[in-house]
């Protein structure tokens, strides 16, 4: 396809994630003329399909929910979790510039964030590492309402029901995975074709950081994809876009963004990178991993790049084409009265530990010498009528397809094929356990977060309860992931490294087209998206402290 129209800016941010939006709004708050293109028509990418969490470390509401926090703990925590040395670079620029990304956002860009409250799932992830916090690094966005956004409101992607209405601060304080059907609040069991008044979560996140790129003269066009990067002497001096059918050359003065996301919706990548099946993914349509080509194209060296956000998922509804609807594994594997099990019926991991360190328990990645997949999570119905979120999941249409049920433990074993001996001797091991209040096996229970996210009702364990009342149930777990990570490989002011180690001039990545957070783990909530407007921040700063000239020696002719 001709290019047929040239633009010029100082800076073209590619993709409308938290990432691209920062980038975009603080370049341009600095006094910098930028483009971004977005590749869907609505804008937020994941990020507004998420729960919108951010970890920040000693960021300036810990204050409020009681805790304080110092850099020496933040990175002995980070580099505890970390399991690559050679990143250590960016490990410290996200703990010493994750708070002033915070400061400048509510300083300069109008964005009102807050903290979730202290406990529950605000926990770091690891809360047995030295370093770590029991709540307080984790922000979210307050709520948005529509209506002052105009017809921004309808432009910004929306997540499920719930999460449009209800906050993570809502959440965490109400208790809501402890409620039962009756108590829930309407809220978050909403029906998915009322209006929509407010945004909460991820989509009041994207909406915030949308309204502060216009406030600050961001220029953002949807349903625009870009192809290719420009190279002029070793600089990139711009990127091809089509657009309508028409291929627009945008060059640029002072530099490239990339903040594509992962690349989740592209099944021949996640063949090729990953480094074991994923069979669900959170990330938009749009993720195909646009950034990560266009950077290898142009020798972009690649880190980290065949790992994800990793959570384990359960189908909640089928169709012809396969799944319909899913739901992340993390409240309901705490709740009493339920456990996971693998194919052999045996138990194998601590049922109530983060999503991420129970994905890596199902033995999957390459090289691992304990495969527990196909795995089974498992309850009975002192469960469902205790929980609203397990009722919700035994429902007719469920039964016999994604759900399955018997009046027995081997009626059950032998509908899900498991081994009926062995599942009845680890349900009565763990009915055991359950009565004692000490998991012997595993030590559910026996932290801070599983304490937290437990139920403080039931004795004399709160996560651990007997799963023997008929009926009993079954659902499969299926590896999957928030999104994909790891990608192009990046400074701490997150420009562009080339394959033998050199900076390339006028590229910059951040969010999950790049290698900008900690390596190997999850540290708490909201780890992803911190870490990607914290680097999308730094790459907006750079930017400006190196501003070229208005006058460029860009060649304007056409490709």
């Amino acid at each position: 396809m001709d290019v047929t129209t040239d633009r010029e800016v100082d800076v073209l941010v590619v993709g409308s994630g938290a990432a691209g939006l920062t980038a975009a709004a603080v370049a341009a708050s600095k006094g910098l003329e930028v483009l971004l293109l977005e590749k869907a028509r609505l804008f937020g990418g994941t990020t507004a399909v998420s729960g919108g969490g951010l970890w920040i470390p000693m960021n300036r509401h810990m204050s409020e929910v009681g805790l304080d926090d110092s850099r020496e703990e933040a990175l002995e925590y980070a580099r505890a979790c970390a399991s690559h040395s050679e990143d250590d670079d960016l490990v410290v620029a996200l703990v010493d510039h994750g708070a002033l990304m915070v400061d400048y956002l509510e300083d300069h860009l109008g964005v009102e964030l807050q903290p979730w409250p202290a406990g529950g799932g605000t926990l770091d992830y690891r809360p047995w590492l030295r370093g770590a916090r029991h709540g307080g690094r984790p922000l979210c966005s307050q709520r948005v309402e529509r209506e002052p956004l105009g017809e921004w409101g309808d432009r910004i992607r929306m997540g499920r029901a719930g999460s449009w209405h209800m906050n993570p601060t809502d959440y965490y304080r109400n208790r809501v995975h402890l409620m039962s059907a009756e108590d829930s609040p309407p809220t978050y069991a909403s029906d998915p074709n009322a209006p929509v008044e407010a945004f909460a979560n991820g989509t009041a996140l994207a909406a915030q950081l949308v309204r502060s790129c216009l406030s600050s003269g961001v220029e953002l066009q949807g349903a625009t994809r870009v192809e290719r990067l420009l190279v002029e002497d070793g600089r990139v001096v711009g990127a091809v876009a089509v657009t309508s059918g028409e291929s627009v050359r945008v060059l640029t003065r002072g530099g490239v963004v990339l903040a594509t996301g992962g690349y989740g919706a592209n099944e021949e990548l996640v063949n090729r990178w990953l480094h074991r099946p994923i069979m669900y993914t959170c990330e938009v349509e749009t993720n195909e991993g646009d950034g990560h080509l266009m950077g290898m194209e142009i020798g972009a060296a690649v880190s980290g790049l065949g790992d994800a956000w990793w959570m384990p998922h359960m189908a909640l509804g089928e169709g012809p084409t396969g799944l319909l609807n899913t739901a992340g594994t993390r409240e309901d594997r705490i709740l009493p009265h339920t456990m996971l099990v693998n194919s052999r019926g045996r138990r194998f991991v601590n049922e109530a530990m983060n999503y991420y360190d129970v994905a890596e328990a199902l033995g999957l990645k390459i090289g691992a010498t304990e495969r527990n997949w196909p795995a089974w999570f498992i309850f009975d119905q002192q469960g469902v009528d205790r929980y609203a979120m397990l009722a919700w999941r035994v429902t007719p249409a469920a039964s016999g397809h994604w759900l399955f049920s018997s009046d027995s433990v081997a009626g059950l074993a032998k509908q899900i094929g498991v081994p009926a001996t062995e599942l009845e001797e680890t349900v009565d091991r763990f009915n055991r356990f359950a009565e004692s209040g000490e998991d012997r096996d595993f030590g559910r229970g026996s932290t801070e977060w599983d304490l937290a996210w437990g139920d403080p009702a039931h004795g004399p364990n709160p996560c651990l309860g007997t799963v023997a009342k008929p009926q009993f149930y079954a659902m499969r777990l299926l590896p999957g992931a928030l999104a994909t990570r790891g990608g192009l490989r990046i400074t701490p002011n997150a420009e562009v490294l080339s394959v033998r180690g050199q900076k390339i001039a006028g590229l910059y990545a951040a969010g999950n087209c790049s290698n900008g957070a900690v390596p190997g783990a999850y540290v708490g909530p909201g780890a992803t998206i911190g870490a990607a407007m914290t680097f999308g921040f730094l790459a907006a700063l750079h930017l400006a402290q190196n501003r070229q000239p208005t006058a460029t020696s860009v060649h304007r002719g056409r490709c």
